[in-house]
């Protein structure tokens, strides 16, 4: 049994390891506040939780085969756009990081309305939870909203509330109700969050990362050129025009 495997088994357990994973996530949140950016390799220390997490932190080992193609999205990747668009986006980013959270709530919108909607962007996003445990336990919220055909939903909706659910005294009962109002299925979502049923989708985006070079989020891949950091409108149109004139577009 390789190392994953055995880790994927310890994770599967009870609402337990959930709730404290969460608590986990938003301690990690007020210590990411005051960094400078979200290139940190390894989770920050923290205080450690009354009750331990048993969530696994991704590592590097053993990527699939099959997902050794960058710019071609997996079966799994959430991808806004249309399939024939000629520039491939690929984001890998993660919840508990503020530059993040910038990106989606300042830039993304533009970047929509002037290549996503117009059929010349696709975004593909990938989980990169650099901050370990805690960045992968909301990003299981996202994944397990994705099961039921609402990632970007929920994905805009964990950045917009950020300061609601990182002040929530019950943040699983904050997250269900997000669910709720997204009209996603209570039953089905709590479940999928309780046996970690995405787990191993996170782990593969995570070792993605690795192989793409990418060291930090929020960072980018469009049409293979990589961009970290969030970066201003203007650098990703730039870039974007570049690709889209190489392909006479």
């Amino acid at each position: 049994m390789t190392v994953f495997a055995r880790e994927h088994i310890r994770f599967r357990t009870t609402r337990r390891w959930l709730a404290a994973t969460l608590l986990a996530a938003l301690i990690g949140t007020a210590l990411l506040a005051g960094l400078t950016g979200c290139n940190t390799p390894e989770p920050p220390p923290t205080n450690t939780p009354t009750v331990q997490a048993q969530t696994p932190t991704p590592t590097t080992q053993e990527t699939p085969q099959a997902t050794t193609e960058p710019l071609i999205p997996l079966d799994d990747d959430p991808v806004l756009g249309s399939p024939d668009a000629p520039v491939t986006m690929i984001e890998y980013s993660e919840y508990l990081c503020p530059y993040c959270r910038r990106f989606v709530l300042e830039t993304m919108p533009l970047i929509e309305e002037e290549y996503i909607d117009t059929g010349k962007v696709k975004l593909v996003f990938r989980d990169f939870p650099v901050h370990g445990q805690p960045a992968v336990s909301i990003a299981m919220v996202a994944e397990c909203a994705a099961d039921q055909g609402k990632f970007w939903e929920m994905h805009v909706m964990l950045f917009e509330r950020a300061e609601e659910w990182s002040e929530s005294e019950d943040v699983l009962a904050t997250f269900q109700g997000y669910a709720e109002e997204l009209g996603i299925d209570q039953d089905e979502f709590l479940n999928c969050l309780e046996l970690g049923t995405t787990f191993e989708r996170i782990q593969e985006d995570y070792n993605l990362a690795i192989q793409d070079g990418v060291t930090g989020t929020p960072s980018f891949l469009i049409n293979g050129v990589l961009v970290v950091g969030a970066q201003p409108f203007e650098e990703f149109q730039r870039i974007i025009e570049e690709e889209l004139a190489k392909l006479g577009q």
